[in-house]
């Protein structure tokens, strides 16, 4: 009995105890974004029972914890706090160190600015939210000190549909969340992109918010000025949002004259108003006040939305203008922005500019960068091609180009188009966040831009189409379908900022959403999004280049075997064409590159990983099956049902052009097959999707194929394959030959190359580059490819020779090639007696080139 009474008073008087108290002192000086990181700090803690007290000095510190928060210039004010590591004077340094007044536990938050504070507030926050003793706020927090690795790291958005546009743009509770995302996931730039290929909207942008004065003929068709002033308003209001949270914002200007053809984006409805207005388009702008127009709407601009940080420039003929028009434009607003706001960045975007209009942005003292797409306008690996497609192997049209010079002028910024291959699915690889990253190293330019998720949604529809949703209501389990996207923002963000972020930033958050499930999910997860990019590198459609023609994640990438057998890589010296390999195959020939039945290995092998995750998870969750998990899983399970039909449809498209290269009805025959399977493991893809996605996913223009569902392919998939199959089996046919099959044992090992890079060299002198190859069958063929580092040029090619020495090889870089214009670039090829090929380096683990940095 007395036993119980001492629990009893024991519980009641736990009851009623006073809540623990957090004394936070803040330094002088802190800004808006140090502010966001502090309220987000408090309220994390008071979510775990605990009290907060502002402090205007250490001494009068009266609680049970003590957090100091201030810019590294304040540190020496407070003699008790501990000394750091490092300095912070790099921007957006942090560092977080816990120590003790007495016996009260403290915590330093400092940085080396605003931004740096906040983040190191943010991930604590974070951290104290996942933590399960609400008692012990300072064993969630973790020591860490920082400093980013990527300097700009952009996030970019298009208005590429003017309902689906504001049903985002006046909504304040969207953005404030979205950029509470960014700033958490530690985003700093966003891109806010007007005018792309989309019939007229926004092109240019300027009537969208204001009118110009002097060119009262200039309007936006149906725009009334309560609308426009709305839109004004809305406008300064994202950016303060964003500034708040430490984020700058960049408007993107991609059309400055509406002239149709590609500007309106497959937009087939423009048509239909010919001798009409044009829905949402802009009209008044003429080749006679084009210059003058556009230098008063700059001006315009900038006083109107003052606090805007850079300003992002279409060039080219798809801007509108003419090629004769260029030079003259460009001089007169690079002249006019240097006049009005000196030294505020300017991104010039490099398809198509030509060295003068770079020279005269240079020449008027801009702060320029150039900006260039990373691989086509899709998401290949992570790491610049090692040789563009050879159409545009000699312009600016994708890739560093001819862009690297040296003396260096200028930045790039490197665009990763992820929305024209990644759209709807999710996607999460730590990995290729982390090589994609360190591939920003090259010419000294550590900037990217990733698309949003769902970034061409709506792209080309009909003025008056409603917006999709993307997933039925029944299946929902967000407020906004960004918020679905949480790991995609979460890797882009905090690996740009530190490769070197633990993983268990990320894995409370699997443990938050996904409980004993969550080991399994994050590897299915990282597995199956390496699928969509090894497709893009391997076994896609040159034709489907632009974000506004190609869709890997729903496109069979070819409606017949035929069409899919035509297929070349995108990077055609890393990967086997199937029309290479049967022509390799009848020759008796090797090859260094990967080949199409390695490639289908590599889908099979990373199809049967995904789906074993997806076991595991569906047996750790058990019952408690939430829709989010069933989405996630849902997604798996489509990717892993790509990379099936891929692997089988790539063995298919080998037979194909066997049997069109040497006329043997076996190989028909095998392709025949092989498109079956194929087609199988699409029919299971449709039923996996089953109507969990919208059945018309509106991603483009609906004339190529960017809209509709994986279930609309399969009619056309079935339909080429009957007639496929009459053609393989004619009445009359006899062929009792075997058809070529892929090696499925004995020796499929390439050389071992082991080499020690060279990674910078004098300009003029001779580069000699020693390897090892060692290969059980001996070593056929050694052979070093190099070129400058411009896209250009073709590879160079030396046989490495025997050294003398055991296994060892050599060859060497004429002094003469190694110039002063531009840094070198080199591998090796391998081929040992059995016929095995590989390239070094081994473009699954790292850049498959070399480049080597001279020394000018």
């Amino acid at each position: 009995m007395r036993l119980s009474l001492v629990l009893l008073f024991s519980f009641a008087f736990a009851l009623v105890a006073p809540a623990r108290t957090l004394s936070i002192l803040e330094a002088p000086g802190l800004g808006a974004p140090a502010r966001h990181g502090i309220a987000k700090f408090e309220a994390a803690v008071r979510a775990h029972g605990w009290q907060v007290e502002q402090i205007s000095g250490i001494e009068r510190a009266s609680g049970d914890g003590i957090v100091c928060v201030g810019l590294g210039a304040t540190l020496a004010a407070w003699p008790s706090v501990p000394k750091l590591a490092s300095p912070l004077d790099q921007p957006e340094a942090l560092a977080v160190k816990k120590f003790a007044i007495g016996s009260t536990p403290a915590a330093l938050f400092a940085g080396a600015d605003d931004r740096g504070v906040m983040y190191a507030l943010l991930e604590a926050a974070a951290s104290i939210t996942a933590a399960t003793d609400a008692s012990d706020l300072f064993s969630a927090i973790g020591e860490v000190e920082e400093r980013p690795t990527i300097r700009d790291r952009a996030l970019s958005v298009y208005t590429m549909n003017r309902a689906y546009w504001e049903s985002r743009f006046y909504d304040e509770a969207y953005w404030a969340r979205y950029f509470d995302l960014l700033a958490a996931d530690r985003f700093n730039r966003f891109l806010l992109i007007f005018g792309y290929e989309n019939g007229g909207f926004l092109a240019p942008p300027y009537p969208y918010f204001f009118d110009t004065p002097g060119f009262p003929g200039v309007h936006m068709v149906d725009l009334t000025p309560e609308l426009q002033h709305r839109n004004l308003a809305a406008l300064n209001r994202l950016i303060a949002l964003a500034h708040a949270r430490g984020i700058t914002v960049t408007l993107g200007i991609w059309d400055h004259i509406y002239r149709g053809g590609v500007q309106a984006g497959g937009a087939g409805w423009v048509d239909e108003f010919k001798g009409r207005s044009i829905p949402n388009s802009v009209e008044g702008v003429t080749k006679e006040n084009l210059n003058a127009y556009t230098l008063a709407s700059l001006r315009e601009l900038l006083v109107r939305v003052p606090a805007v940080d850079a300003l992002h420039f279409r060039i080219h003929e798809e801007s509108g203008l003419t090629r004769e028009e260029m030079e003259g434009f460009w001089r007169a607003v690079f002249a006019n922005l240097q006049a009005t706001k000196p030294g505020m960045l300017v991104e010039l975007r490099g398809k198509g500019t030509p060295d003068v209009v770079i020279d005269t942005a240079l020449q008027c003292g801009l702060n320029v960068r150039v900006e260039t797409k990373y691989w086509m306008e899709q998401m290949g690996l992570p790491f610049h091609p090692m040789h563009v497609n050879p159409p545009d192997q000699h312009n600016r049209r994708h890739g560093y180009a001819d862009f690297l010079r040296y003396p260096q002028r200028y930045q790039m910024t490197w665009r990763l188009w992820n929305g024209g291959t990644s759209r709807v699915l999710l996607w999460g690889d730590p990995d290729y966040v982390r090589r994609y990253g360190a591939t920003t190293a090259l010419y000294a330019s550590p900037n990217w831009d990733v698309q949003e998720p769902l970034a061409t949604k709506m792209e080309a529809q009909q003025p008056d189409q409603p917006t999709f949703d993307l997933l039925p209501e029944k299946y929902r389990y967000y407020d906004y379908e960004f918020e679905r996207y949480w790991h995609f923002f979460q890797l882009w963000g905090r690996l740009g900022y530190n490769p070197a972020t633990p993983p268990a930033v990320w894995q409370r958050e699997f443990r938050r959403r996904f409980g004993n499930a969550a080991t399994e999910l994050e590897t299915g997860l990282q597995q199956a999004s390496q699928i969509l990019p090894r497709i893009v590198a391997s076994v896609y459609p040159y034709s489907g280049f632009p974000t506004t023609r190609g869709w890997a994640e729903r496109q069979t990438l070819g409606g017949s075997l035929a069409e899919y057998a035509d297929n070349e890589a995108t990077d055609v010296a890393l990967f086997e064409s199937f029309a290479d390999a049967a022509t390799r195959i009848l020759a008796g020939g090797a090859t260094a590159k990967v080949t199409p039945d390695a490639t289908s290995r590599w889908f099979d092998a990373t199809a049967d990983a995904v789906l074993a995750s997806v076991r595991g998870a569906e047996a750790a969750i058990g019952d408690r099956r939430g829709k989010e998990f069933e989405s996630t899983v849902t997604d798996l399970k489509i990717l892993a049902q790509l990379a099936r039909f891929h692997a089988r449809r790539s063995l298919a498209a080998v037979h194909y052009n066997l049997f069109l290269q040497g006329h043997r009805q076996a190989e028909l025959l095998a392709a025949t097959a092989g498109e079956k399977e194929a087609i199988a493991a699409w029919r299971e893809l449709v039923a996996i999707a089953g109507d969990r996605y919208a059945f018309d996913l509106a991603m483009g223009a609906r004339d190529q194929n960017l809209c509709g569902h994986w279930r609309d392919e399969l009619p056309v998939l079935e339909a080429n394959l009957r007639q496929l199959d009459e053609q393989a089996h004619p009445a009359d046919a006899v062929d009792h030959e075997a058809a070529w099959t892929p090696a499925t044992s004995g020796d499929r090992t390439p050389p071992v190359v082991e080499h020690t890079r060279i990674t910078t060299a004098p300009v003029g002198r001779p580069i000699r580059l020693v390897a090892r190859a060692t290969d059980p069958s001996g070593v056929r063929s050694l052979r070093l490819r190099y070129r400058h580092v411009t896209q250009y040029e073709d590879y160079e090619s030396a046989d490495l020779q025997p050294t003398g020495a055991p296994n060892e090889f050599a060859a060497t870089i004429p002094g003469e090639f190694v110039g002063s214009t531009w840094d070198v670039m080199y591998f090796i090829e391998a081929i040992d007696g059995a016929g095995n090929g590989a390239i070094w380096p081994d473009f699954r683990r790292e850049p498959p080139c070399v480049f080597v940095h001279l020394q000018r």
